[in-house]
């Protein structure tokens, strides 16, 4: 019998935690100013149950009401593990509440489990591993102490090896293609693979160009949730890169988008 490697986590060794150790301590400065909790011109205030909303034009207040709302619908023993951890996910995004990223790793570990052969479930895994990294309770100069420090490199590696893994269940697949593209552009670059991630849009921008170069999935490459979902993320990209002309292309396209598609 051929022994299991569906596991991404490599094997914890001595090697491997003196690794982990070196790059605790040179890591922790840039991921207290990249994943803190602050965000400008923002003040965190809660709801009638407690979780706290970020009040500001930078969140999608539609997108937070309905992933609450299915959140409700689906998490319990009668709901989808795979739809409560997307909603808990989208929480987690919108709001920087650790409990919610919490809520959609417990989801999405499920859903792997029961489907894992869906790209989509383990690249959503993988990503909310790096919300939990960004939004890690403990924050400042505490997190330079060791035990914090692994918990975060823990969650990033996680993160790391989960949406690799998502993208190697079926590589033509462009939402898990895009997830990682989208979550390890916005990693550290000290931690984080950049010249992947970059090269995940550049695959994505010619599928996008031509969906019959991917006719596997050439539907949902033509769909109007990934078409959105691409721009937005893809021009962000191009801005901070610097390349205003091609960004601008992408933005006229968001444009386009939105007003066919509110």
């Amino acid at each position: 019998m051929q022994p299991n490697n569906s596991n991404p986590t490599k094997p914890w060794t001595i090697g491997r935690v003196l690794k982990m150790t070196s790059r605790t301590w040179i890591s922790m400065g840039v991921l207290a100013v990249v994943y803190g909790l602050t965000v400008t011109g923002c003040s965190p205030v809660a709801d009638a149950d407690g979780t706290p909303i970020i009040k500001t034009t930078m969140v999608d207040q539609p997108r937070l009401t309905e992933a609450r709302a299915l959140w409700s619908e689906e998490h319990g023993e009668f709901g989808d593990p795979y739809t409560a951890g997307k909603a808990a996910y989208d929480i987690a995004q919108l709001t920087h509440d650790p409990k919610w990223a919490r809520e959609a790793i417990s989801q999405l570990e499920v859903a792997r489990s029961d489907m894992p052969n869906f790209p989509s479930a383990t690249a959503y895994l993988g990503s909310a591993h790096s919300l939990m990294a960004r939004d890690f309770p403990m924050q400042g100069a505490w997190q330079a102490l060791p035990g914090p420090g692994f918990v975060r490199i823990y969650h990033v590696e996680r993160a790391e090896a989960l949406l690799s893994e998502a993208v190697a269940i079926d590589p033509t697949d462009p939402v898990a293609r895009l997830i990682r593209a989208a979550t390890v552009i916005n990693m550290p670059a000290v931690l984080a693979d950049h010249d992947l991630a970059l090269a995940d849009f550049y695959q994505l921008a010619k599928w996008e160009a031509n969906p019959d170069l991917n006719p596997k999935h050439a539907d949902v490459l033509r769909s109007a949730k990934w078409r959105g979902d691409f721009y937005s993320a893809y021009a962000d990209v191009l801005t901070e890169q610097g390349k205003t002309e091609q960004a601008a292309t992408y933005q006229q396209k968001l444009t386009a988008f939105r007003k066919e598609f509110g």
